[in-house]
């Protein structure tokens, strides 16, 4: 009778087993677990957030120095208006159970820094650099452990809109989706200061199989060689961006100082308009060629600094060596839409790349980062036509090459017969102990290709034209060292400046018919680059282009720095 009372107290209500106790004991037990668990896990919980504020982290004051270093990122300032706090990216977020668990942990991990702090590991900013890494390393880990879930709580690969990222940034997401690549493999150093070139020194990757130390050593010129103010073209190179395409997207790109846009296609001169031009230095001209009916194509060229084939190629330098190298990406695939930030940044002086290099010791005042080009290219049954036309920028008071105001220089391959030139085009013959470069030997080094062999076709192809007065075109080639002439491709060369504008056209023979001569033939799909220099301007101070491919005939609508040579 007594247990048949207890329950119908119970049903009587809820707080009456309460307010009973010797009656609902076990009731009361649960309710007073679950509203004493909601206590306490509310109490943690608030203690948790109210520590995740990133006023807490700097009652450290050593945690000032990478909080100044976040406020300057876009990541903490933008034009939208959100911002990251320090425990967005260093606990983690709680949207799911196991989320919470994980960021409890790391709220005990957090207790090392509270040691830290008390035994002074870092409260000098000279005691927080050299123990930088050592921390780096640390979350790069942890977040490549959780594939990167600190970031992708709000960026997703499925959300992005390539059509308004840059065009590295398009490739390397899309690479990043093929390789199972998680966010923290490239996007170090996005919030604080950079120190992940450090990581790559310290572990010794070098892309390409490429030693860190001092590059080849082209077999030595004879006494006779050309002087630089007179004779060819400066290095090449791909890009720093790499530069910036090292450079995270996130951060911004240093302002460019652009010359006026080149004309669109359908400002293309008629026939008689290119027949105008300057004759050939050899007193004939060039076959008339009607160029409004030749596609167009429009390409950067940009100022390239003291980067060799060498800095490029070295992932410590350049975060796409490997991509270059292995994943056989063509420069031009990343950065053929940003080629002028990459110009801009490098002649400005500013640092490049992973390792934040300097590229232009020395900025030339009022030099452009970049030009503009509208580049053509049409073929008949016998010969080969290329026409550039740019506007240049506004010329300076010094004259390095008084001789010439303008020389431009395009180098090909035989169809793949240089190494790495269907991805970097003629950037195989620049490297850093050129003259002029940053490792220079002495001043009459120049271009050569490594392991090169003339009669196995690995050489480029070399032609220029020369504004100088009574000047003739180049036509030689460069192996072993720099040849510039000896070419008998029955070439002809014309140029001239037509008010704002300059225009310069090549004919060449498809034969070839030297040595020296690459034969140009519809089976096979040549790498090209090509230089300006403006401004009667020598050695390195030129603009250059990223590596293009030409074939004859040939559609590739796959391959994005490809050219079809249509015939006329």
């Amino acid at each position: 009778m007594a247990d048949e009372a207890q329950k119908a107290d119970c049903k009587d209500g809820f707080f009456r087993c309460l307010l009973n106790p010797p009656k609902c004991s076990l009731l009361r037990m649960i309710v007073i677990g679950v509203l004493g668990g909601i206590i306490i896990w509310g109490g943690l919980n608030t203690g948790m957030e109210w520590t995740n504020r990133s006023e807490f982290c700097m009652s450290c004051h050593e945690m000032t120095i990478p909080f100044e270093e976040l406020k300057k990122t876009v990541h903490y300032k933008n034009r939208s208006g959100t911002t990251v706090q320090c425990s967005d990216c260093h606990v983690a977020s709680s949207k799911t159970p196991t989320d919470y668990i994980f960021k409890s942990v790391q709220k005990l991990m957090a207790a090392r820094d509270v040691i830290g702090h008390i035994q002074g590991t870092v409260d000098t900013p000279e005691k927080f650099e050299a123990y930088r890494l050592t921390m780096a390393k640390r979350v790069w880990d942890r977040m490549k452990d959780r594939d990167s879930k600190e970031c992708r709580n709000c960026h997703d690969f499925k959300t992005m809109d390539p059509e308004k990222q840059k065009d590295r940034s398009v490739v390397k997401h899309e690479g990043a989706v093929q390789d199972g690549k998680t966010c923290i493999d490239c996007h170090k150093g996005i919030a604080h200061k950079a120190v992940h070139h450090l990581l790559e020194k310290e572990q010794g990757k070098v892309a390409a199989g490429q030693e860190s130390a001092p590059p080849p050593q082209a077999p030595a010129q004879p006494a006779a060689a050309p002087a630089a103010e007179d004779k060819g073209i400066a290095p090449a190179t791909p890009t720093s961006a790499a530069v910036a395409p090292a450079a995270p997207a996130a951060q911004a790109a240093a302002p460019t100082q652009a010359a006026k846009p080149a004309p669109k296609a359908e400002a293309a001169p008629k026939a008689e308009a290119a027949s105008a031009a300057a004759p050939a230095a050899a007193g004939s001209t060039i076959t008339a060629v009607d160029w409004s009916k030749v596609p167009t194509r429009q390409i950067k060229v940009f100022y390239p600094g003291q980067a060799g084939l060498e800095w490029v190629m070295n992932k410590a330098d350049h975060s796409s060596a490997t991509d270059i190298s292995e994943k056989k990406r063509a420069c031009a695939k990343c950065h053929e839409g940003d080629a002028n930030e990459v110009g801009a940044a490098i002649v400005a002086g500013k640092p490049v790349g992973v390792s934040k290099t300097v590229m232009e010791p020395n900025p030339p005042a009022g030099k452009v980062g970049f030009i503009p080009v509208t580049f053509q290219t049409t073929h008949d049954d016998s010969k080969i036509y290329f026409r550039f036309e740019w506007v240049p920028p506004k010329n300076g008071d010094k004259k390095m090459d008084p001789k010439h105001e303008v020389k431009l220089a395009m180098m090909f391959d035989g169809g793949g017969t240089v190494d790495g030139s269907d991805q970097n085009g003629c950037w195989a013959t620049c490297h850093v102990d050129l003259r002029t470069m940053k490792d220079a030997k002495d001043d009459k080094k120049t271009k050569y290709i490594i392991g090169a062999d003339l009669a196995a076709g690995k050489f480029m192809d070399l032609i220029q034209y020369r504004s100088g007065k009574g000047e003739k075109p180049v036509d030689g080639w460069v192996d072993s060292e720099r040849h510039m002439d000896g070419g008998k491709s029955q070439l002809k060369a014309e140029g001239k400046k037509d008010g704002n504008k300059w225009v310069v056209t090549f004919e060449r023979s498809l034969a070839g018919g030297g040595k020296g001569n690459h034969a140009i033939t519809p089976d096979k799909v040549y790498n090209f680059g090509f230089a300006i220099h403006e401004d009667y301007t020598s050695a390195r101070f030129h603009y250059v282009s990223l590596g293009y491919q030409f074939g004859l005939d040939k559609p590739s609508p796959g391959v994005k720095n490809y050219i079809d040579v249509q015939k006329q």
